[in-house]
């Protein structure tokens, strides 16, 4: 058994982003100027009903002033830069934060996301309740079905998981399984141990066990190994074993140095020690149970070894072998499609519906799409995704809480040179300080509601960043009226509506939706008050793309058929219900002629 680590990483991008200073016409608040004034963008000027500077003698010592716009701010050069999409988000070293700047993060391993308790394959065969009568499906049908949506995923996570690899499945400790598995375990052993010392010892066990030997070893061999494989069957015959055995000239520890020297030449460098440590072991029982162990390790790595050999063959051949299986797992389903048609109709539009004629289709089409990729970004826990999206569930749960997280990271920086601005000799060292001390804080494996728990580390930190500051600088501490101020607007920024985090989060999310509905490689400018935050959207967008051109080119027809008929049949209704109106007027008109 295995499970998959949830990395997304694969092939690369060609779409880059330009990280200019300038700014972008399509970002400006779009409310109208006043008496020809151009209004002030509020990533620029601040945002004086919210956010003011703290008063007191701290700031009359301040040694030069500084914009608090976020992109002027964290600028870090005065050209426009050009940086690709890249491919998997870069793991941040998270260590936990409390109040010692530590987050309860780092006594945890990576959280393994999982979509509403199931597997992708329960996903796919039980999405939910149809509205329709359902399919009938005999047990046959069930089993094939979900084999053949097992071996999709298997392939799906090789295709856009570059690390993708078995690994060792270890039940829970209090589980009855593992326990069930220990007793059964430890029953085998003792039985051998009891066998072996007997008087003249039994080998009945011994020689199931060496069976079992001869098999594994087997398995790990390669094609190529023709001889070896010859000797390996010829050496552990289990017939021969026996006449020895029955003849009393068995020596069993003859045969387990034997079986180490071959899993010496067939195991991995890191199984090594493991090996040498023991070929050093004189009781024979715990030899054997020692390869036992190291030969499912050795499987594994066999297993992994051949997928990254067979990974680029899986990779050029994974779109067609998904739409394959998507399309067999359709026959079965009464309506295979009912979330998806359901997600992607939620996003066309009224005008949409008025599109004069086919060839304007495809256009409206492309939007829709990806306004429905974007809505995915925001997807909330409770509600299912759409069956085309299930495979990626977790990694698209993962980026959505990214994404708010590199928002709420960016309010906080806003927030805090906003506010002590004044007070900061030397605005570009301390943001890069405090960014990067606030992100040991935001491990990007912490769900919204995690990254939520941290907001008072968050605040903290802050409050200290600023106070080494000023220390440094030999300038006055701030008092403790601030230092509060300062902490309540941090925690303002939980709440969703906070003016600066859902001004972030529209920009951001205005600039991920420009990349994914860009049909050229042309370089994207980054949206004014955005550039501290490139290097972390630049991960976001380039992991996006690679996930939604994978999918795209899997179930894009499905997408492209749903929308195109759902806006003909709609137009064609309109244009029935124009004629059933125009008819009465036309008849007026006849009989009034005829008269």
């Amino acid at each position: 058994m295995g499970s998959t680590e949830e990395i997304t990483k694969g092939h690369s991008v060609k779409k880059k982003m330009a990280m200019g200073e300038e700014e972008d016409s399509n970002s400006n608040s779009k409310s109208k100027p006043v008496s020809g004034e151009t209004t002030p963008d509020p990533l620029e000027h601040g945002i004086d009903d919210e956010l003011k500077p703290l008063s007191g003698t701290e700031a009359k010592s301040s040694g030069s002033d500084t914009e608090s716009e976020l992109d002027t701010c964290s600028k870090q050069s005065d050209e426009p830069q050009g940086i690709p999409v890249q491919g998997a988000r870069a793991r941040i070293s998270s260590e936990s934060s409390s109040e010692n700047g530590k987050s309860p993060s780092s006594e945890q391993s990576k959280r393994q996301r999982t979509i509403s308790g199931s597997s992708p394959v329960q996903n796919f065969l039980f999405p939910g309740v149809a509205a329709s009568p359902p399919k009938f499906m005999s047990l046959e049908e069930v089993m094939k079905a979900a084999k053949g949506v097992s071996n999709m995923v298997l392939a799906h996570e090789i295709a856009v998981d570059k690390n993708f690899k078995l690994e060792k499945f270890d039940p829970p400790d209090n589980s009855i399984e593992k326990q069930v598995r220990d007793v059964m375990h430890k029953a085998f052993w003792d039985h051998l141990a009891q066998e072996l010392s007997q008087d003249p010892p039994s080998y009945e066990q011994a020689l199931v066990l060496l069976q079992e030997v001869r098999d594994n070893l087997l398995d790990i061999t390669l094609p190529h190994h023709t001889r070896l494989r010859q000797e390996i069957s010829e050496t552990l015959d289990v017939d021969l074993i026996k006449q020895q055995a029955e003849h009393g000239v068995l020596d069993f520890s003859q045969y387990s140095q034997y079986v180490l020297s071959i899993m010496a030449r067939l195991c991995a460098p890191v199984r090594d020690e493991t090996i040498r440590n023991l070929m050093k072991e004189s009781d024979v029982l715990s030899v054997f149970r020692g390869v036992m162990e190291t030969l499912d390790l050795m499987r594994l790595d066999m297993a992994n070894f051949t997928i990254q050999q067979i990974r680029p063959h899986i990779v050029a051949q994974s779109v067609t072998y998904e739409k394959k299986k998507f399309a067999e797992y359709l026959k079965t389903q009464n309506d295979g499609l009912e979330l998806t048609r359901a997600w992607l109709l939620s996003h066309v539009k009224p005008e949409d519906l008025t599109v004069p004629d086919d060839l304007e289709i495809r256009g409206v089409v492309n939007s829709v799409i990806s306004r429905a990729y974007m809505e995915l970004l925001s997807w909330p826990d409770e509600k299912a995704l759409p069956e085309t999206v299930v495979l990626d569930g977790s990694r698209i749960l993962e980026l959505r809480d990214r994404l708010s997280q590199v928002c709420i990271l960016g309010s906080v920086l806003l927030v805090t040179l906003t506010a002590v601005g004044p007070m900061i000799t030397q605005p570009d060292a301390f943001k890069l300080k405090l960014k990067r001390n606030l992100c040991i804080i935001l491990d990007p494996a912490l769900s919204d509601s995690e990254t939520m728990a941290l907001m008072d580390n968050l605040a903290e930190q802050v409050i200290k960043e600023v106070e080494d500051h000023l220390s440094e600088n030999e300038k006055p501490q701030l008092p403790q009226s601030a230092k509060n101020a300062l902490k309540a607007q941090m925690l303002e920024i939980k709440n969703p509506e906070h003016r600066i985090r859902s001004l972030i989060s529209k920009r951001s999310t205005e600039f991920i939706a420009t990349l994914l509905s860009s049909t050229t490689a042309r370089p994207v400018q980054m949206p004014p008050g955005l550039s501290t935050l490139q290097e972390e959207l630049a991960h976001i967008c380039g992991t996006l793309l690679r996930l939604v051109t994978h999918n795209r080119s899997v179930f894009g027809e499905y997408y492209v058929d749903i929308l195109t008929d759902h806006i003909k049949t709609e137009r064609q209704k309109k244009q029935r219900e124009e004629k059933k109106e125009e008819s009465p007027e036309e008849n007026a008109v006849a009989s009034t002629s005829s008269d």
